[in-house]
């Protein structure tokens, strides 16, 4: 049911994006070369030129955006022949997806009136402008029916995470017990219920937050996957039977030195935020 609606929703996202895209190109207000030379409004008006580090500063968010490729991993279980399935799935939907955010995103930049139209996110506003108010309103409404289709995700994915938890007698049995409870359906309701009802309540959490402590969150976890691919080849790992990692170690030196860069440029309330809730973990692990 669940794969159901998330595919009739996904294919209304795509075909929001597929429509931004068409509009956004045949109303171009500038050239190519906007992607590659790059201005952003500046404070008290004026532009000031897109850096590297900017655009290296702002991947926090950006890893955020391209997460979806991994949640293959988190439901390997429930995937047929999931040996052959998984790492199909998460290569194929890598590229999918960047050609599915890479193509509207470079159509808005060229399509958009101005600097600041840009910079607002307005996305509707902008369609409207291209079109009318009634492709406006079905591309806004599709924005947040994608909202919703990746919260069903979320919810899906971490509340395997936390059954898997419990079934590796990660808490105290009475906690282990419920978080394993499976519905009739084969689902873990308890654990759903656990990270379905906490997501609902973070509605109400400021919205710049919540970005914040994402993209931390994220940065530090693929920090954490680089380092351990760094020391794959290692120990009892050094003649294990495994996909080996083209031009390896170079792939996670470069990613730990930019994401740690990453970090360095994040607001000391979100590290503190996202330090805090690993150093509890951490502490009860």
């Amino acid at each position: 049911a669940n794969a159901w609606i998330t595919g009739i929703f996904l294919v209304l996202e795509v075909v929001a994006a597929a429509l931004v895209a068409v509009l956004g190109f045949a109303h171009s207000e500038r050239g190519a070369d906007a992607l590659v030379h790059g201005t952003v409004a500046a404070e008290g008006g004026g532009t000031s030129t897109v850096t590297a580090m900017m655009v290296v500063s702002g991947l926090a968010i950006a890893l955020f955006i391209t997460q979806g490729f991994s949640t293959a991993v988190y439901l390997s279980e429930e995937l047929e022949k999931p040996r052959r399935n998984v790492p199909r799935t998460v290569l194929a939907t890598l590229a999918i997806s960047t050609a599915v955010i890479l193509v509207p995103v470079i159509a808005i930049t060229m399509g958009a009136p101005d600097l600041d139209a840009l910079a607002s996110g307005d996305l509707g506003a902008m369609v409207t402008a291209w079109s009318n108010s009634a492709v406006g309103t079905f591309v806004s409404l599709c924005v947040a029916l994608a909202i919703i289709n990746a919260g069903i995700v979320m919810v899906i994915q971490n509340s395997r995470v936390l059954f898997a938890s419990a079934r590796d007698k990660a808490w105290p049995e009475p906690v282990n017990r419920g978080l394993s409870r499976l519905g009739r359906f084969g689902s873990p309701w308890v654990a759903t219920l656990l990270v379905g009802l906490p997501g609902a309540a973070m509605c109400f959490v400021n919205l710049d937050t919540l970005y914040g402590v994402t993209g931390v969150s994220v940065t530090g976890m693929y920090l954490l996957v680089a380092v351990a691919a760094l020391f794959s080849r290692r120990g009892a790992h050094r003649e294990a039977s495994a996909w080996r990692m083209p031009l390896w170690p170079a792939v996670p030196v470069a990613l730990i030195a930019v994401l740690a860069y990453i970090l360095t440029q994040q607001e000391t309330e979100y590290l503190l935020w996202t330090g805090g809730i690993t150093a509890v973990a951490t502490l009860y692990w």
